[in-house]
């Protein structure tokens, strides 16, 4: 039996929510596109995604369920058509809330954007925990859980203080 995770999956921006450190509350996920493709096969996961609109990052790992190695989560590919491609990265990780503090993200190609080790808990429910890549600390760990119908999952990610940072709901695309 295929997994139920297997597929190409878009996100449901109307019920995606990031947390915003200034006003104390979740706020609309100002990502853009997130489409992100999931291929499990003999307990190990393959993920790719296509991340935001202005520019759009390519990162992905291929790790397994249960391992006791950190994969790297690696920058694949930056998409931009912006003059200033600088610029509009940095405007991308504001709008994202990644640009700063414990939360900063590096985007560059060919470099880990953290270290992950994935949970395997039943064929609904997947943990991923990141840890830094510059420093090793704890970055963050996120919650899969496919909906009962199969159709949509929700990914919640807690910062490492135990904050809910981010609530992504996907829908099936294929």
């Amino acid at each position: 039996m295929s997994d139920p995770f297997n597929g190409t999956w878009g996100i449901d921006s109307s019920e995606s929510f990031v947390w915003d450190d200034e006003r104390k509350k979740h706020v609309v996920d100002e990502i853009g596109e997130e489409v992100i493709t999931l291929r499990i096969e003999n307990g190990v996961q393959d993920y790719e995604v296509l991340y935001g609109d202005q520019p759009k990052i390519r990162i992905g790992y291929t790790a397994p369920y249960d391992g006791k190695e950190w994969v790297p989560y690696a920058v694949r590919e930056i998409i931009s058509t912006a003059d200033d491609p600088a610029a509009e990265l940095e405007a991308f990780k504001r709008r994202i809330k990644a640009s700063g503090g414990e939360r900063e993200r590096r985007f560059e190609v060919g470099h880990p954007y953290g270290f992950v080790r994935l949970v395997y808990t039943d064929e609904r429910t997947h943990y991923r925990v990141s840890r830094n890549p510059t420093n090793g600390n704890a970055q963050h760990i996120m919650l899969r859980r496919m909906a009962d119908d199969g159709r949509s999952y929700l990914a919640t990610v807690l910062d490492v203080h135990g904050i809910t940072y981010r609530i992504r709901k996907f829908v099936r695309l294929e």
